[in-house]
């Protein structure tokens, strides 16, 4: 394999989460908790390593079936983020047995291997390998609390959407390659005709499962609702990023190679997931449950950028999908810590929380405003660069949806915040004290969604900057 050596922070985790299984078995119970800790120190380290890397150039090339670009790399850092952070949650979630912590460790560091390798995969079958590994560990995490009746149900339903979308993902490969005559991306797209886009458009829906995207996003709100919350917010974030990742190289690199133009099926999946996204959560009372629904929401506003099909529409999903990580997660980890002293995800254990932890409150309803898009804070900047991506391209009346879109969720972001400072606190209800590891994931996002959103310059250069594809 040519320039192997590309992917070694990929490699590394999946090395790392292969010690973590032989120490599950070897590591006696008493101190199976610190696999937690190998855990997350690996995610960190490879997330140090792969950034001291990047002023290097002999850190980027190509291989046979990938590319490590500067764009790759972006990505990877953020997956790598995403990993630290949600493994920082994971610390202080106490449903998590001690028993099998060294197989939750490994599935979490195999699951970020795959992603990382979707993110500069060219090649069909790389790109199918790599989200099989990151499916097949996904769908065993959210099934991880085996005790519990909806981890199991939500389990159950990611493995059977997986599978039909696996099974369609594969159909289309095998069009393509008969049209094109190699699995190869960017070269096969020389060879253009009707089989070779019917071939793209189903393995576009195939990658649809993984970003949430509408019709594909049914197995989403009882996954996030079962899995455990460190998981929920993992699944939430991270394959969603890589996927528009791969998503704007086929349409910058690959369809107009193919002479392809399937920005109308993407206008119309944007206004469907975002439409029923937001419509959704309107009626949801469990904190999980609505977090999902908002999710789906986000990855229609990700695909406005990429309908937008410019270089300003790519830095736009760049952008947005950094900013979104940081609001993303501060919202979970506090749902978490809520949840674990409530012993319930349900809207009400908000009730006065302003009350019960003032620190909590004001880090959900910074990350909540964030979401909706309210000034000064990320999330209204990472708008911004999408909607007036939209805009320039002539797509000003999906820019506009965008927008309805965006108000309306306020509503449902805003009920949230009502109850926290405008709700007494229930009857013996008790205040809600986070382990350390919650509030340093909380610190890190809020952070995040503060400093972007008042002083967004280092971040739109860094954007900048890495937004070249070949």
């Amino acid at each position: 394999m040519q320039n192997l050596s590309l992917l070694s922070p990929a490699l590394a985790l999946s090395g790392l989460a292969v010690l973590a299984l032989l120490a599950d078995m070897l590591v006696p119970p008493s101190r199976a908790r610190n696999l937690y800790h190998f855990g997350w120190a690996s995610a960190a380290g490879t997330l140090a390593w792969l950034v001291a890397g990047l002023a290097d150039p002999a850190s980027r090339g190509a291989g046979s079936l990938w590319v490590v670009d500067a764009y790759a790399q972006f990505f990877g850092m953020t997956i790598l983020l995403a990993l630290v952070l949600c493994l920082l949650m994971g610390l202080d979630y106490k449903a998590l047995p001690e028993r099998h912590a060294g197989t939750f460790t490994a599935l979490m560091l195999l699951a970020s291997s795959g992603l990382m390798i979707l993110v500069s995969a060219t090649d069909l079958l790389l790109i199918f390998v790599a989200l099989e590994l990151v499916s097949l560990s996904s769908f065993v995490l959210v099934g991880f609390e085996r005790g519990n009746p909806k981890s199991n149900e939500g389990a159950m339903k990611y493995f059977l959407f997986g599978a039909f979308s696996s099974a369609i993902m594969v159909y289309g490969i095998s069009l393509y390659y008969g049209a094109a005559g190699t699995t190869h991306l960017i070269r096969g797209a020389a060879a253009p005709g009707p089989m070779l886009m019917l071939g793209l458009i189903l393995i576009l829906l195939g990658f649809g499962f993984k970003a949430s995207l509408a019709p594909m996003h049914f197995w989403v709100p009882d996954a996030y609702e079962g899995a455990p919350t460190p998981v929920t917010t993992f699944l939430s974030v991270a394959p969603k990023i890589a996927t528009f990742a791969l998503l704007v190289r086929v349409f910058v690199s690959v369809l107009p190679a193919a002479q392809f133009d399937l920005q109308a099926l993407v206008v119309l999946m944007a206004l469907t997931t975002m439409t029923i996204g937001n419509f959704t959560a309107f009626f949801q009372n469990d904190a999980k449950r609505l977090l999902a629904y908002s999710s789906i929401a986000q990855a229609g506003y990700l695909l406005i950028g990429l309908a937008a099909g410019t270089g300003r529409g790519v830095e736009a999903v760049m952008m947005y999908s950094f900013v979104y990580l940081a609001m993303n997660v501060g919202a979970f980890a506090v749902v978490q810590a809520v949840g674990q002293e409530a012993g319930s995800y349900d809207l009400s254990s908000f009730d006065g929380l302003a009350q019960r932890s003032l620190g909590l409150a004001l880090a959900m309803t910074f990350c909540l405003l964030s979401l909706a898009g309210i000034p000064p804070l990320a999330g209204f900047m990472g708008k911004l660069y999408i909607f007036s991506s939209a805009v320039e391209t002539g797509h000003w009346w999906l820019a506009a949806a965008g927008l309805v879109n965006s108000v309306a969720s306020a509503y449902f972001y805003f009920r949230i915040a009502h109850r926290m400072f405008f709700r007494a606190p229930r009857e013996g209800a008790a205040p809600v004290v986070a382990g350390p590891y919650i509030y340093g994931a909380v610190a890190v996002a809020v952070v995040g969604v503060l400093l972007f959103g008042v002083h967004p310059e280092p971040l739109i250069a860094g954007v900048r900057a890495s937004a070249g594809l070949p």
